[in-house]
């Protein structure tokens, strides 16, 4: 049922252009760009510089995302996370090739989603990570950790809960946001 439903959303999904990372001195930046019966659409997504303070003879790190979504000029949704203060290893990234632009209820208004992990550790526990999908300015989301390798054949994470907003979109959101959870989180080793 899953790949069945992973042919139809690529075979319904508007046809989409994402560019390639780029580097300033403002931080990371790409955009995604896309359109359908809405009209032209561009999704930016922004990963800031990472920033130290020294307190106490100690250095915190702080990092952040915004992604800000944009639909025939206007703003439609934006989404913003962060690191603060961090005094071990800082990760924020947003996961490759978890972009994606659907249209999995084939009603010509396009889905967009992506995966990014957030992190302020110092061993081996899983990051924080999100995957977010939006239609329009609807925000769903599957929230868990990261699969980590802690033994020989032992892995600890790649658990998530399921935002009460699926509850009421189609079944096909939901079938679509476990299913690239399992591809990109549960199925890494």
């Amino acid at each position: 049922m899953i790949s069945r439903l992973l042919v139809l959303a690529l075979a319904a999904a508007p046809e989409a252009k994402l560019g390639a990372w780029v580097e300033a001195k403002t931080g990371n930046s790409r955009e995604l760009r896309f359109s359908d019966k809405v009209g032209a659409h561009i999704v930016r997504f922004e990963v800031s510089p990472v920033r130290s303070v020294e307190k106490d003879e100690l250095s915190y790190r702080s990092q952040d995302l915004l992604v800000v979504h944009t639909a025939t000029g206007k703003e439609l949704w934006r989404a913003k996370d962060f690191v603060k203060d961090c005094e071990f290893d800082l990760a924020l990234e947003v996961v490759e090739g978890s972009i994606e632009v659907t249209d999995l209820d084939g009603d010509g208004e396009a889905e967009v989603s992506f995966l990014y992990k957030t992190a302020c550790r110092s061993d081996v526990s899983p990051m924080s990570e999100k995957l977010l999908m939006y239609e329009g300015a609807t925000k769903y989301a599957l929230r868990g950790d990261s699969k980590e390798r802690t033994g020989e054949t032992e892995y600890m994470g790649g658990e998530f809960k399921v935002d009460p907003a699926f509850h009421k979109a189609p079944a096909a959101f939901l079938d679509f946001a476990k299913a690239k959870w399992k591809r990109l989180v549960t199925d890494v080793k």
